[in-house]
């Protein structure tokens, strides 16, 4: 028996390494608040649940979804799209329902040809779904340099054209994660400009775009109108549905959504319908989301401040629920790491999610106010040089 190479000698996924050390420090005792893992605890969006529930009522007998989703599911999201960005989608030949964005993720890859040595590109600290893909595949994978100083996102100008030429997927995560960057418009032009000239595919992969603090909304991918363009939404953060598994796969290019979706039918990925109802019920809700984010910017603006009064410098920060944060006496995240493990917080170090996280720290967020009250007063009792 052979078994792909990947599995036996990758490192186990660093949020399993994080929750060892949580447990074995309650082990000894010790109270620690983790702020490691994104996912939100505040209620669903109750439309959602009452929704379900009433598809479930009306539905005496369960069959097979379909793989696309139903059409009532993708209007919803045309219709939000409409809406939210002024954009008209077709339902039955752009859009394709998604269990979140992260099988969608895991799954695009399967939609290519790598057998000419193309690559997948990502950026150098990323949602590692991106890496492991591409990894128990077996397809080549560039990870492109971040740093503060282009404001952790690729710098599209240090890129060779015989470089450009092997790129045959290009991932962009905006709001990032871990660092909240965020493209701008010139940004996503300049890429999409890049991705018609040489070929590729720009996957834009968007949970946190509707959870956002600055007076406008990040750019999103789906306001241009581009047939190198895949759009991956998910409802899991915008409406607290990470257990519903929903979201979206969106391209104005019907070949590829042709493609798409005969790629996933013998996958088994189809949503159930009455999961799709709640879907339908958070997709035509515009309102939840802001709520949800006039809450996440209250506890944010407690924790910068209290992390600002420590010494910290705090990146970005205007979207998503994750602080991505640095120290000027500290070039190593894990002494950092460390001195935050002595009051009790657990966070995760930015090397975890590559080399170029090094010196950074990311903190969770999607806490309650209780929560945060105590997370602010363990950061006050930090010892720092």
């Amino acid at each position: 028996m052979k078994i792909n190479p990947y599995l036996i000698h990758s490192k186990p996924y660093f949020i399993a390494a994080l929750f060892a050390r949580r447990d074995a420090l309650q082990a000894e005792g010790r109270d620690v608040i983790s702020l490691v893992m994104g996912d939100p605890i505040e209620p669903t969006y109750p439309g959602v649940q009452q929704a379900t529930l009433k598809a479930l009522e009306a539905t005496p007998v369960s069959q097979y979804p379909k793989t696309e989703g139903s059409l009532a599911y993708r209007q919803a999201i045309a219709d939000w799209a409409q809406r939210n960005y002024g954009v008209t989608l077709d339902p039955k030949s752009e859009i394709v329902s998604a269990n979140g964005s992260k099988e969608a993720i895991f799954h695009l890859s399967f939609l290519f040809d790598w057998s000419q040595g193309q690559e997948i590109w990502i950026p150098s600290m990323a949602y590692p779904v991106y890496e492991g893909a591409a990894h128990i595949q077996g397809i080549p994978l560039r990870k492109l340099p971040l740093s503060e100083a282009t404001g952790f996102l690729p710098d599209l100008d240090a890129i060779t054209p015989e470089q450009w030429q092997r790129c045959q997927l290009f991932w962009l995560n905006s709001p990032h994660n871990p660092t909240t960057a965020i493209a701008g418009r010139g940004y996503f032009e300049k890429l999409l400009g890049l991705a018609e000239h040489y070929g590729f595919v720009v996957c834009s992969d968007e949970c946190y775009n509707e959870l956002y603090y600055s007076p406008e909304p990040p750019v999103s991918a789906l306001e241009f109108d581009s047939q190198q363009l895949i759009v991956l939404r998910s409802l899991s953060k915008r409406s607290h549905m990470t257990g519903y598994r929903m979201g979206a796969i969106i391209s104005r290019n019907r070949e590829l959504i042709r493609l798409i979706t005969k790629m996933r039918a013998p996958m088994g990925v189809g949503t159930p319908d009455f999961i799709q109802a709640g879907g339908i019920a958070a997709w035509n809700d515009d309102a939840h989301p802001k709520a949800f984010a006039a809450l996440y910017k209250a506890r944010r603006d407690r924790l910068v401040s209290a992390l600002e009064a420590k010494g910290f410098r705090v990146f970005g920060a205007e979207a998503g629920f994750y602080l991505w944060f640095s120290h000027p006496d500290y070039s190593q995240s894990d002494p950092l790491y460390e001195a935050f493990i002595d009051t009790g917080l657990l966070l995760a170090p930015g090397h975890c999610f590559g080399e170029d996280g090094e010196g950074y720290l990311r903190m969770v967020y999607c806490i309650t106010d209780a929560v945060t009250d105590e997370v602010v007063k363990r950061i006050g009792q930090l010892q720092l040089p």
